[in-house]
C-alpha cells in the first residue's frame, strides 16, 4: 500500500477580499473593535509617539482606534501611525480613509506609514512603538494548513486540522509577542482583540455558525456535482486561522521571558448585528412572505460577511485545481447565492451568527 506523501505547508500570503469588499462586510470585526476600546482608556504618551496596527486589513476598524489614540495626544505632538498587513492587502481602500484620523487640534501633526509585510516578520525598528494593537488579526496563522487528503473523511480532516492548528497557533503567538517585544518601548502597550472558542450554545450561536459553514460546503458540493467546479474543490479552502483564549495568551506570555505582563483580560460574545436587525424586523409583522424576506436578507448579509474572508482562499484553491481564472468570479457568485439558499433551507437563518472574543492588554516590561 502506497503511503500518501505529505505536502509542504506554504506561507500564508493571502489577504482579505479586496476592492473595499472586506470593509463593507466586516460588521462583526468592527463591533469587536468597539468592545475593545475600554483597554485604550487612560493611555499616556509623550509628544512624539508611534502607534502601529498589526493586521490592519482595509482600515474600517483601524481608523477608529487611531482616532482615539490621536485624540489622547497632548497639543503640539507629532505622531507616526503605521498600518501593517500582508503585501497582498488592499491598502488603497485604507489610504482613502486616512483623512478620518485628522486631529481636531491643528497643532498635532500625523505621519502615516504603510508597512506591507507579514507580522511574523520585523515590522518596525526596535524600541520605537508606544502603542501596538491587533484587532481581529492575531488568529491568522503564518502557514497555510495542509489540505484534506483523499483518504480522510471530512470529520477526520477537521479533527486533524484543529489539532495541528492548536500547535501552530501557540508557536505563532510566541513569535508575534517576541517580535513586538523588540519593537515596543519598555512601558509601551500591546492591545489585542482575538476570536475565541464559543463557550456554549445556549443562544444557538454554535449551531448558527456551524450551519453557516455547512451551507458553504453544501454549495460547493452542488457545483462539483454539476461539473462547474473541479473535484476536491472544498479540500483546501479553509483559511489559516485558529482561535485563542485567555489561557493560550498567558501560556505564550510565560514563554517570552518576562518581556510582557498581562495587565487586563476579559471575554465577550460579539454577535453579528444583522441577527438583531432581523429579530426586530420580525416583530413588526406576521406576514409569512415578509418574515421569509427578513430571513433571506439576514442570510445574505452573514454569507457575504463570511465570504469576504473565505473568497481569496476559495478562488486561489479553485484556480490551482484547474478552474479557468476567467470563470472564477462567475462560479464564486453562484456559490455565494447557493450558500445563502442552503443557509435559509437548513434553518440557519433563524439562529444567531456570533463569535466569542478575548480582549487582552499587555504591558511591555521595563527591562530591555
Amino acid at each position: 500500500m502506497t503511503k500518501e506523501k505529505t505536502p509542504s505547508q506554504p506561507t500564508n500570503t493571502i489577504a482579505m477580499a479586496g476592492d473595499n469588499e472586506y470593509n463593507e462586510n466586516s460588521d462583526q470585526q468592527y463591533l469587536a473593535m468597539k468592545a475593545c476600546l475600554p483597554l485604550f482608556e487612560g493611555l499616556t504618551f509623550g509628544p512624539n509617539a508611534t502607534f502601529v496596527d498589526y493586521g490592519c486589513s482595509q482600515g474600517a476598524a483601524s481608523m477608529v482606534v487611531m482616532q482615539k489614540l490621536v485624540s489622547q495626544l497632548p497639543p503640539h505632538s507629532t505622531v507616526t501611525v503605521a498600518f501593517n498587513d500582508l503585501p497582498s492587502n488592499d491598502f488603497n481602500s485604507l489610504i482613502k480613509l486616512l483623512p478620518s484620523i485628522a486631529p481636531a487640534d491643528s497643532t498635532k501633526v500625523i505621519y502615516p506609514h504603510i508597512v506591507p509585510n507579514s507580522f511574523y516578520n520585523p515590522v518596525m525598528p526596535n524600541g520605537t512603538v508606544d502603542i501596538a494593537y491587533a484587532m481581529s488579526s492575531i488568529h491568522w496563522l503564518r502557514q497555510m494548513p495542509l489540505p484534506k487528503t483523499a483518504s480522510e473523511s471530512f470529520k477526520e480532516y477537521l479533527h486533524r486540522r484543529s489539532a495541528e492548528n492548536t500547535i501552530a497557533a501557540h508557536k505563532d503567538l510566541i513569535e508575534f509577542l517576541r517580535l513586538r517585544g523588540r519593537e515596543v518601548k519598555p512601558g509601551g502597550k500591546l492591545i489585542v482583540a482575538a476570536p475565541s472558542p464559543c463557550a456554549d450554545d445556549t443562544d444557538g450561536r454554535i449551531s448558527g455558525n456551524e450551519k453557516l459553514r455547512l451551507a458553504l460546503f453544501e454549495a460547493i458540493d452542488i457545483l462539483m456535482d454539476a461539473g462547474k467546479l473541479p473535484p476536491n474543490s472544498a479540500d483546501g479552502i479553509y483559511p489559516p486561522s485558529h482561535v485563542h483564549t485567555e489561557q493560550t495568551f498567558r501560556a505564550a506570555v510565560k514563554e517570552t521571558n518576562s518581556e510582557w505582563l498581562v495587565e487586563d483580560v476579559y471575554n465577550q460574545i460579539v454577535p453579528h448585528s444583522a441577527y438583531q436587525t432581523m429579530l426586530e424586523s420580525r416583530k413588526q409583522t406576521k406576514d409569512p412572505q415578509a418574515l421569509e424576506n427578513f430571513e433571506k436578507a439576514y442570510a445574505s448579509i452573514v454569507v457575504d460577511w463570511m465570504l469576504a474572508v473565505f473568497k481569496p482562499f476559495m478562488k486561489s484553491w479553485w484556480i490551482g485545481k484547474g478552474l479557468e481564472e476567467g470563470l472564477c468570479e462567475e462560479v464564486f457568485q453562484e456559490c455565494s447565492n447557493i450558500t445563502k439558499e442552503e443557509f435559509v433551507n437548513s434553518g440557519g437563518s433563524r439562529l444567531p451568527v456570533a463569535q466569542d472574543f478575548v480582549f487582552v492588554k499587555l504591558g511591555r516590561s521595563q527591562r530591555l
